[in-house]
């Protein structure tokens, strides 16, 4: 693997700064690893806790605000039972909540 030189490095940053501000928004795919539940609401008064098996999937929707921070539009459980697979959910927590409960209980898939 070739190691970059700093201003290779500087650049490359440049470009994904670029990019970002570009399309700020980015959908992630992520695999269940673990038997857990996820808090979601339809609405504001419209709140569950949806069950969630290893291997299933859900695809969250990012927006790149803030590049540090970003903010989950919405989420989506394609092959959930009990859940309609074209049902857009929100986000009980935070990006930086949703993002720690993510890195713990999936892996990220990679297109």
């Amino acid at each position: 693997m070739k190691k970059l030189t700093f201003k290779e490095y500087i650049q490359s940053k440049t470009k994904l700064y670029e990019a970002i501000e570009k399309t700020p928004q980015r959908v992630a795919l992520y695999t269940l690893r673990k038997y857990c539940k996820l808090p979601v609401n339809e609405s504001e008064e419209n709140k569950k806790h949806i069950s969630l098996k290893p291997k299933q999937k859900l695809s969250v929707s990012w927006l790149y605000e803030d590049i540090d921070n970003p903010k989950p539009i919405c989420i989506n459980f394609p092959d959930v039972d009990n859940v309609d697979p074209t049902t857009k959910f929100s986000s009980q927590w935070k990006g930086e909540r949703l993002l720690n409960w993510l890195i713990r209980n999936t892996f990220e898939e990679i297109k």
